[in-house]
């Protein structure tokens, strides 16, 4: 039995059910892992350096952030997706009457203090044929539905997960994904590894796959009393909302190439951060984003 000690992204939600019913299932001891679940860094890139710095085996993490810390982070590759789709776009209160790109003219839009963030709402507003100053761009932080819940911000960039928490807050809203408005495609949450780590432990990657596929099967048929027993211990969250959540985020993990990296969605990625000029170099899509070990 090898311990292998994985970094989440967030603190405990839908998407992470997996990992916990595959260890509390006994999924992964099946396959000579004990995963141990660690809580989230404070930043995301701070999990790349714990990463590198051997406090983990695993981290879920973003695409971008292996691209972007290569030079600071040597080492540190994408082992397979878990979201294999992007869903961030801008959300909005339904009472704004934002229903398509051009309804946003005139409008304030909060946009998160990341540069990718920035990048693909610029991208978005270049593809919808969208002068820069026709809107009032805010940037903002953790505090952003707060602001667009009190009408200070008329949308907001933020994941479809954001939709089902608005509306348990008790507002009805309105998302516009980026895929569907001009933006190419790409995985959104990935694992990540210290490339020497993953070529010699090759085949405990295959068994950590073949243990979440089981886990996911699992997931997939839970019921309410499933989604009550895995929120209960989880403070702050609550069993219909991480069902609605579930929902939305279930197609960007299961579907024909579940766990495998879409190479040509990275490789958009990648263009639109050296356009940028965030990225200052290109980097071979699959050495660093590799499909060997699912």
């Amino acid at each position: 039995m090898e311990t292998v000690r994985i970094l989440l992204d967030w603190t405990l939600d839908a998407k992470h059910a997996l990992l916990v019913e595959g260890r509390d299932k006994g999924f992964f001891k099946e396959a000579g892992i004990e995963l141990e679940i660690l809580e989230p860094a404070s930043k995301s890139a701070m999990a790349i350096e714990r990463l590198h710095q051997g406090d983990a085996e695993l981290a879920i993490n973003y695409p971008h952030n292996i691209l972007l810390l290569q030079k600071e982070f040597p080492g540190v590759i994408s082992v397979g997706s878990l979201v294999g789709s992007n869903p961030e776009g801008l959300l909005s209160l339904r009472k704004s009457g934002i229903n398509n790109p051009k309804d946003l003219i005139g409008k304030t839009i909060g946009v998160g203090p990341s540069p990718v963030s920035l990048a693909q709402f610029e991208m978005f507003l270049k593809e919808n044929s969208i002068d820069e100053s026709s809107i009032t761009l805010r940037k903002v932080g953790f505090e952003g539905e707060e602001l667009l819940i009190k009408g200070e911000i008329d949308a907001l960039d933020a994941v479809s997960y954001a939709i089902p928490r608005t509306i348990n807050k008790g507002f009805e809203v309105d998302f516009m994904p980026y895929i569907e408005h001009g933006l190419p495609d790409s995985p959104f949450l990935v694992f990540a590894a210290d490339r020497i780590w993953a070529k010699s432990h090759r085949a405990l990657l295959k068994g950590f796959y073949s243990a979440l596929a089981k886990a996911l099967d699992s997931v997939e048929n839970w019921m309410q009393e499933e989604w009550k027993a895995y929120t209960d211990k989880i403070p702050g969250r609550n069993a219909p909302e991480e069902y609605a959540v579930w929902k939305l985020i279930q197609p960007a993990i299961s579907n024909d190439n579940t766990f495998k990296l879409d190479h040509s969605g990275i490789k958009s990625l990648m263009e639109l951060l050296t356009s940028k000029r965030i990225l200052k170099e290109n980097y071979d899509i699959k050495e660093y984003f590799s499909n060997k070990f699912i």
